[in-house]
């Protein structure tokens, strides 16, 4: 039996007789695939050659005759192809040695001889010892060495049947494409045309926007993907890595192909595939959400996410519905383009648009037809009989019963015991389902308030009257337990700066100091009166963030800053609007609601304070302390039960812990496991939505917490996002900026109601806007005014 192995010879799928590499080429050829002519020289020579340092007899005749069939013009590849190589978990990507364009016997025969050598190289060995390869200190791999006629390559690259960084993610294709041949892109020295396609019918190759700029139109994109595709199904490979090259007359040919072994392991909240959305989910929840929460939320969302009346519609909700990725709230943007891609076009939302990215909007998809129109019509008649709150005033006038029932519920849970671990799960499960009752009644209000805000927008525009005189109608006559907090803070730093002396301590206490030992007694029970009727509340909603009635001295700070910074009186946001009375009854109606929605909130605070008290008492009675906020409830539940041990409830949440302390800022889309960033800026102009009207200019302050000491009156404050407890801090503000929100959410609702200059959802504000920089602020047009450095 000779060294030198065809490739249509039998031996040339014994990988311990060529390698890994040849075999895996071979067993492609006999599955039709268009494979370069090749032959391998054996393991057994490269034995030789490493006992006696000599080529065996006759092998240097056999590898020449084998070149000389194969041919010279177009030069010859002369790869590496080892035992030990593609395995999974390592690669050896780059270990051996291969070398392209050899076109003399006598390059040849030294191109060889470098490739048996680099098997014993300490790169080698040093690769092997670092991945704690078995016989790292033994004798190195036996390889064979591949001869392939070269290909005329018009276009080659690279392609990936799963996400390389991820293999256990199967949606989609990666694919790299370089003019000429892929050497250059291989080792790193060319940049790439990328394209991305999802494993759906009629998908078609995305493209980042550097290679869509740049990229030729002829690549051959499907092709590959279908090369791919097929020798996944019929090799019965879970992931593959293949270089690829299309020669001048357009033949698809495939150079070498491996499992992919570069597995990461995937990120328990990696979301499901399909397409994801940040848009609407910050006004539903913009605080990170951490690994308890998470579980708790994607667990009640069946009863919030309108799957419900969905259904009564005849409409197929769409499973998830939420997900939450790297800490952050997200929308199934695929479940919401296809519900309303089930309403006649006239019907579909044209807010929708913004919720979602180009590829996922309804906007063309055709009509429902006739009789499911009429199906609708008669199911949109029905729906009162079975939810009466879809209905705006009778939504209105259950709203005060609905809220105090939910009150009474809070009640009650303080009077749970909670001594051991079993009473203080029970009590835990007890608030659970109350917060799961809030979330379910906040659907209609939120859904009337969006809806109806939607109508008035329009009706206005129809009438010519400006956005900002809108924002104005809405901002009046709001009463509800964020303003009333808000004029409580106010009130109390006029009544400490009417007393001079004590203003001046108060005002003058450096970081850090006792400031309630400065109150009198008077303002000190009004504080205690504050904190048990408000304290529920914080700076955020993540149940890592003590609530005011645990550290009161951030309300102390806050009022600091005030009776520093005395904020003027409430703003009256601009002249009397001229309005038509259906203008200003929809305004009225839209503001009842957005009163309403701040009610229901504050129960959440309430229900989420109870939630916190609890998860603290079962973390000082198990063992876990803090670290029990990354748990998820039914780990929590196995190791109060004792089917958990203590050290590796720990180990668990610590690992999720260090996650959650590095998870980057949150991407607007995440489209089958990849996040899809949105260009923010051009021109030192930041565009988001104008959320409360007016302009103006000041100094801008980068704010993570609303009593930040820095903050003065006429700053402009710049956050990722902001929750009721940053009410105070608005009253002195020149005007806010907030990398998340929309019209709904708290911060537009308060900035108006302030008469405050604020743009909401401007991407990357944080990282854009510099710290003290002077920038004016368009609440109307939605712009941020950088000027130059």
């Amino acid at each position: 039996m000779g060294d030198i192995v065809r490739i249509e010879d039998p031996e040339a799928i014994d990988e311990t007789r060529v390698g890994r590499k040849f075999a895996a080429l071979a067993r492609a050829s006999r599955l039709g695939i268009a494979v370069p002519e090749a032959v391998a020289v054996g393991t057994r020579a490269h034995a030789s050659w490493r006992s006696s340092g000599a080529w065996p007899e006759g092998l240097k005749e056999e590898v020449l005759a084998a070149a000389e069939r194969l041919g010279w013009d177009a030069g010859l590849a002369v790869r590496s192809s080892a035992v030990k190589e593609d395995l999974a978990g390592c690669s050896f990507a780059g270990q051996y040695r291969s070398f392209l364009h050899v076109s003399t016997p006598e390059e040849l025969f030294r191109r060889v001889e470098d490739c048996w050598d680099s098997a014993a190289s300490e790169t080698v060995r040093a690769y092997l010892a670092a991945l704690a390869v078995e016989g790292a200190e033994a004798e190195a791999p036996l390889l064979a060495v591949v001869l392939q006629r070269m290909v005329p390559a018009a276009w080659s690259g690279v392609a990936f049947s799963r996400d390389p960084r991820a293999p256990q993610r199967s949606e989609a294709l990666w694919i790299e494409a370089v003019a000429g041949t892929a050497e250059s892109l291989v080792s790193g020295l060319a940049i790439p045309w990328r394209v991305r396609i999802a494993r759906r019918p009629g998908a078609r190759p995305e493209a980042d926007a550097e290679s869509a700029r740049r990229m030729p139109p002829a690549l051959p994109w499907k092709a590959v993907a279908g090369l791919l595709l097929t020798l996944e199904q019929r090799l019965g490979e879970n992931g593959l890595d293949i270089e690829w090259a299309v020669d001048r007359d357009g033949i698809l040919w495939l150079l070498q192909l491996r499992p992919i072994t570069a597995a990461a392991a995937v990120p328990e909240d990696l979301p499901p595939p399909g397409i994801w959305t940040r848009r609407l989910a910050e006004d539903l929840w913009g605080d990170r959400i951490e690994p308890f929460f998470a579980d708790v939320l994607l667990r009640h969302a069946p009863r919030f996410d309108l799957s419900r009346i969905l259904t009564r519609l005849g409409i197929l909700p769409v499973r998830p519905s939420l997900a939450v990725i790297a800490g952050y709230l997200y929308l199934n943007a695929g479940a919401l383009s296809r519900m309303a891609a089930q309403l006649p076009r006239r019907w579909r939302p044209a807010e929708l648009e913004g919720l979602l990215p180009p590829g996922a909007r309804p906007e063309a998809a055709p009509a429902p037809p006739f009789p499911r129109r009429g199906e609708l019509l008669l199911r949109l008649l029905a729906l009162p009989f079975r939810e009466p709150q879809c209905l705006p005033g009778i939504c209105l006038r259950r709203a005060a019963r609905t809220v105090a029932a939910l009150g009474e519920r809070i009640a009650e849970s303080l009077r749970l015991p909670g001594g051991t671990a079993a009473e203080r799960l029970a009590a835990l499960a007890f608030d659970l389902e109350t917060l799961a009752r809030i979330q379910e009644n906040n659907q209609w209000p939120y859904f009337h308030a969006a809806a109806l805000l939607a109508a008035l927008r329009e009706a206005a525009a129809r009438r010519g009257l400006p956005g900002e005189d809108v924002l104005r109608l809405i901002g009046r006559k709001a009463d509800n337990v964020t303003i009333r907090i808000e004029a409580w803070f106010r009130e109390t730093a006029a009544r400490i700066r009417s007393r001079p002396e004590l203003a001046h301590r108060f005002a003058s206490a450096p970081a850090g100091s006792d400031l309630r030992r400065i109150l009198p007694p008077d303002l000190d029970r009004g504080l205690e009166r504050f904190l048990a009727a408000w304290g529920a509340r914080a700076r955020h909603r993540s149940l890592l963030v003590p609530r005011w009635a645990e550290a009161p001295e951030e309300v102390l700070r806050i009022l600091q800053a005030l009776v520093r910074n005395p904020a003027p009186g409430r703003p009256g946001g601009g002249g009397e609007v001229l309005a038509p009375p259906l203008l200003r009854w929809l305004s009225r109606r839209v503001t009842r609601f957005l009163d309403l929605r701040e009610e229901l909130r504050f129960l959440l605070d309430r229900a989420l304070y109870r939630i916190r008290v609890d998860l603290l008492a079962l973390g000082r009675l198990l063992g876990t302390g803090e670290e029990i906020f990354y748990l998820r409830l039914e780990e929590i539940e196995a190791l109060a039960l004792g089917a958990l041990a203590l050290p590796e409830a720990l180990s668990r949440a610590g690992r999720r812990k260090r996650r959650f302390a590095t998870a980057p800022d949150p991407s607007p889309f995440w489209i089958d496991g990849r996040p899809h960033h949105e260009l923010t800026t051009a021109h030192r102009i930041l565009r988001g939505i104008g959320a409360s009207p007016g302009t103006a200019t000041g100094r801008a302050v980068l704010v993570t917490d609303p009593a930040d000491p820095s903050v003065r009156r006429g700053d402009i404050l710049v956050a990722r996002h902001t929750d009721p407890g940053w009410t105070p801090v608005f009253s002195i503000a020149g005007g806010v900026v907030t990398e998340e929100g929309g019209l709904l959410n708290h911060c537009a609702i308060v900035a108006r109601e302030l008469g405050i200059p604020t743009v909401v959802g401007v991407r990357g504000a944080m990282r854009l806007v510099p710290q003290g920089s002077r920038i004016t602020v368009d609440g109307s047009s939605g712009t941020i005014l950088i000027p130059p450095e």
